[in-house]
């Protein structure tokens, strides 16, 4: 491409990642246009904004029409209003398709085991007919099973973990259609990000191990470099470009995944889209996560992956008794520690749960990194806007 910088991107989503996504490319002064809400933390970076939910098709279409490639930041959005775009030529990445089999989590399950990529033992269940599921049910190890909704669930929600007696068509009803699996016990979480653009370049990004919170099924830190061996952290990246090349897929992938005791790799789910297991690449590698889709939106040469400085991130979540206008407290201590550095999404309002921001902290080790988050984490907090403290 003679004039790459010259390229509209739209995206439908403006969101945090959206966001993210603009900051990476500043320095180039790339055109964005975004599709969303009103107030979303990307409307004051983009160059043209539509008012519009994701799922309405004249406003994709009116994105479609003002840009020169489309990508999304989200995966709740209408997925027919992109095939149309693409079969008038407009170019989408990642593709419709792939987004199609993503936003089902039932499709994603049996593309695994279809392409024989390594995934937990599941059973689809769309309906609470009693003795089907119980019949089913058989075919599942353990005595914990975890109920997924197949479509609309999003940062832990829409996930259950249950005993498996008391997994009843009643009891999972609200769910339906589900995917039911086994539970994992004691594995590691981690995740691999891949980019793949349009000359059939591939870069990973190296494995990172993330920490839940298991209240809310959110990541509430990572680290990176994992803390494994180089031949499990080859054989993730090995798993994942294994997955993203089965799907054909163009673009940015995270591919979570489940490292047992026993030293197995099992894929969770993928991400079709920047991802909260990437964060720390802003700061940690040479080419962030949104730098390297940039690239792929531009046409680009893909960028080095390769991690400069361990880090941590650290989600910055809503807490459970802050709804509505807030402000964040106890800034002095992140601001002081070598290497911490804040990113703010600027979310009008807080609610229980809500991913309002992140902070990375680079160090010469992961744990002297976990230290220092800790650290900050002992006087950072979002309260109230009435609620008085240290600034």
């Amino acid at each position: 491409m003679s004039h790459p910088f010259k390229t509209r991107v739209g995206i439908v989503g403006g969101g945090q990642l959206g966001k993210m996504l603009i900051e990476s490319a500043q320095p180039w002064n790339v055109t964005f246009n975004i599709l969303d809400a009103p107030g979303s933390p990307a409307e004051r970076y983009a160059d043209q904004f539509i008012s519009g939910k994701l799922t309405d098709e004249n406003a994709i279409r009116a994105l479609a029409e003002i840009s020169d490639v489309i990508t999304y930041e989200i995966e709740h959005i209408n997925v027919d209003a992109l095939r149309e775009i693409e079969a008038s030529g407009k170019k989408v990445i990642p593709s419709s398709d792939i987004l199609a089999i993503i936003q089902d989590k039932g499709l994603q399950k049996e593309f695994y085991a279809g392409n024989n990529l390594n995934t937990s033992p599941f059973i689809i269940i769309d309906d609470a007919d009693e003795s089907v599921l119980n019949e089913n049910l058989k075919s599942l190890k353990g005595e914990q099973l975890v109920v997924k909704s197949r479509t609309g669930g999003y940062d832990g929600k829409g996930v259950q973990i249950m005993n498996r007696t008391d997994i009843s068509g009643n009891s999972i009803k609200e769910m339906l259609p589900a995917v039911i699996e086994e539970f994992i016990p004691e594995c590691l979480e981690v995740s691999v990000i891949v980019a793949r653009n349009e000359q059939n370049e591939i870069r990973t990004f190296p494995m990172v191990e993330m920490v839940f919170d298991p209240e809310i099924n959110l990541v509430d830190f990572l680290c990176s470099p994992a803390n494994v061996g180089s031949e499990i952290q080859q054989q993730a990246a090995d798993l994942a470009t294994k997955a993203i090349k089965a799907l054909n897929g163009i673009g940015l992938f995270a591919v979570e995944m489940f490292l047992t005791k026993s030293g197995e790799l099992l894929i969770n789910e993928i991400a079709p889209r920047p991802h909260n297991s990437g964060h720390h690449t802003i700061e940690a590698c040479y080419t962030s996560q949104y730098g390297q889709l940039m690239r792929i939106l531009l046409g680009l040469p893909l960028g080095n992956t390769e991690l400069h400085t361990p880090a941590v991130m650290a989600n910055i979540i809503g807490p459970a008794d802050v709804s509505g206008d807030y402000q964040l407290n106890g800034l002095d201590t992140l601001f002081s520690t070598p290497g911490a550095q804040l990113h703010w999404y600027n979310k009008t309002e807080t609610r229980p749960g809500r991913k309002m921001g992140h902070f990375t902290v680079l160090a010469d080790d992961v744990e002297t990194a976990i230290q220092n988050m800790k650290k900050i984490r002992e006087t950072l907090r979002i309260v109230p806007v009435a609620q008085t403290g240290n600034p």
